[in-house]
């Protein structure tokens, strides 16, 4: 058979081998404004997962007992852990959030927990976390209103409250990688009182350590996160190409 022969009859099979082909194997040709499918360069968003936080351990401990006290959630916040116990924490749902950089994400969350105790006198609500990484550093934010904790019988209450202010500061054992999709789960070590966060329970001064923060990122792609190169397809004619040994 003739080489111009022979290329005519593997051309002819090709065509109908891909006939064959379910459609989702052919390519479609991409849009304009497609986004890239390389991970290292795709924006990913944050669909979900929790912003996590105790606020202290020995004040959860007393907070029961010595101060007669109740916590009472709201819009999906949840209780995670032994409630007077190290690992005991508030779990505030993600409502959005984003993966900046390989090592850096922002989330933020949504629902509150109110304490009230001590008869009236302490009563501060905490809502709206917002958690910032940036390597191994992080800054957990949050609202918060209430009553200046005044324990004088009588006393008249002195409203304090607080937008987005940094309620902690936290380390993280080593830098995580946004990146790779998924769920990614970071813990830091205890955290630090933000000093503008002080007068929300007006117990703890500036520097006092508290909780670990935990974040769990729900991470997803814009796209499917393989490599824009990287197609299936490209396999299924380079089989068929060494098949006719197209280009002999």
């Amino acid at each position: 058979m003739s080489l111009t022969a022979s290329r005519s009859a593997a051309v002819a099979l090709t065509s109908a081998a891909l006939i064959c082909l379910p459609a989702l194997a052919i390519p479609a040709a991409a849009g304009a404004d497609a986004p890239a499918c390389n991970p290292a360069v795709t924006t990913h968003s944050v669909a979900g997962g929790s912003i996590e936080w105790g606020f202290k351990q020995s004040f959860r401990s007393y907070f029961q007992t010595g101060a007669q006290g109740t916590w009472t959630l709201s819009d999906g916040v949840t209780f995670k852990g032994a409630e007077r116990g190290a690992d005991g924490r508030f779990a505030w749902p993600i409502s959005e959030g984003a993966v900046t950089g390989k090592n850096a994400a922002t989330a933020s969350g949504d629902g509150s927990v109110h304490f009230g105790g001590h008869g009236g006198a302490l009563d501060t609500t905490l809502s709206n976390p917002t958690v910032e990484i940036t390597g191994t550093t992080g800054v957990l934010k949050l609202d918060y209103e209430g009553n200046e904790l005044n324990m004088t019988p009588g006393a008249p209450s002195v409203p304090v409250s607080g937008t987005q202010v940094v309620a902690a500061t936290f380390t993280l054992p080593n830098d995580s990688n946004f990146r790779t999709g998924g769920r990614v789960t970071v813990t830091s070590t205890p955290s630090t009182i933000g000093n503008d966060f002080v007068p929300a329970f007006g117990s703890y001064p500036a520097g006092s350590q508290l909780d670990p923060v935990t974040v769990v990122l729900d991470i997803t792609p814009p796209c499917n996160g393989a490599d824009e190169n990287d197609d299936d397809n490209g396999s299924i004619f380079g089989s068929l190409g060494n098949l006719f040994n197209f280009g002999s």
